[in-house]
């Protein structure tokens, strides 16, 4: 059975990822392809997924638990790690799988609170490689404004993570698409960036 293939889109929390990430499996669909949308950090997945969701959405949990950036962001790299192999199973059994957020989305964000970068990159190196990484760039959309969680409290911090987004997408090489537009219009544009990986 042909391999399948994994595309990640990234973009700053609210920009309209879930929606893109929801057309663009169906457009898969609609080709033929067995498609499905997975959205990293894996909640779900223990011991790391529920530490994060709480530390992430409960201030008094994230006093109580304290973490370094780089201590944080190890969290996120060993979910990512852990789901490795069922991911590494899906793809083998030619399913095409996009994701919600992935690696780029830890270095980010990592960047963002502090993080060196070389190390944000040693602890992600051995990961599954996307096939396709996407940004949507642009201004988040005020209204998916999560009340408590921490990367979406602090506009000036969502405009840092927003900047280096788009130095990773050059550094990196991952297509850009303008997410501050309307939905069909986002939603071709991705369906283009994709065309490469379906050849």
């Amino acid at each position: 059975m042909k391999r399948g293939k994994m595309i990640a889109i990234y973009g700053t929390n609210g920009i309209g990822k879930t929606t893109q990430v929801e057309l663009l499996v169906e457009h898969l669909k609609s080709l033929g392809k067995k498609a499905s949308r997975l959205k990293y950090p894996i909640y779900d997945l223990e011991p790391e997924g529920p530490f994060i969701n709480q530390y992430l959405r409960n201030p008094e949990f994230r006093k109580k638990n304290e973490l370094s950036t780089h201590e944080l962001q190890k969290k996120y790299a060993d979910n990512r790690d852990r789901y490795e192999k069922e991911l590494d199973k899906r793809l083998g059994n030619g399913e095409w799988i996009v994701a919600e957020d992935y690696i780029g989305t830890g270095i980010a964000w990592g960047l963002t609170w502090g993080g060196d970068l070389e190390y944000l990159e040693k602890i992600n190196e051995n990961l599954l490689k996307a096939d396709l990484e996407i940004l949507m760039h642009g201004d988040r959309f005020s209204t998916a404004i999560e009340k408590d969680h921490r990367n979406e409290m602090e506009g000036e911090r969502i405009k840092i993570c927003k900047n280096f987004h788009m130095l990773l997408a050059e550094k990196y090489g991952w297509k850009i698409v303008n997410a501050n537009r309307n939905i069909d219009e986002v939603k071709n544009d991705i369906k283009k960036t994709n065309e490469e990986v379906l050849k």
